[in-house]
């Protein structure tokens, strides 16, 4: 399969989809993290805390490569992409414990977040954009790797 790099959007452009995914990793490790508390197994109970941290560093790790601008500081550009996907993140994290967080956050929400992150690494500049590729590139193979050590956790049998 070719691989179809997208034109590049622009510097501020680049900054507020990256200031997205810094919101979005804080969020969902706040979300994995909230859902520790309720848990009752122990073992699932370190895996999500690991996750959670896992988030928590991918999300410091991309708040790094947001640019200084003139115009915008970098805690502008965090915030989230939109309403609607701020009020998905939210029903999310209200879903009752059991088997239905865990279809919303690994057949919903991470594989979305997968290839919005791929989307994004093909359309940055392989020069002006080289750290952040770097950055998103690393994010995406741990979300690869989340996806398919905890598939079998949905698995009945």
């Amino acid at each position: 399969m070719t691989q179809t790099t997208l034109p590049w959007t622009g510097l501020l452009a680049t900054a507020e989809q990256l200031g997205a995914f810094v919101w979005v990793e804080a969020k969902v490790s706040s979300i994995l993290g909230a859902w520790v508390a309720t848990e009752p197994d122990p073992f699932r109970k370190v895996e999500l805390n690991a996750r959670s941290s896992q988030h928590r560093w991918q999300s410091e790790l991309l708040f790094e490569r947001l640019p200084v601008l003139a115009v915008v500081t970098p805690e502008d550009l965090v915030r989230p992409p939109d309403l609607q996907f701020e009020l998905f993140l939210d029903l999310i994290a209200s879903t009752e414990p059991g088997q239905d967080q865990l279809v919303a956050m690994q057949q919903v929400l991470l594989p979305y977040l997968l290839e919005v992150y791929q989307q994004e690494l093909r359309s940055l500049s392989e020069i002006s954009d080289a750290s952040a590729r770097k950055t998103l590139t690393v994010v995406i193979a741990n979300l690869r790797s989340e996806l398919l050590l905890t598939s079998t956790a949905l698995d009945p049998g």
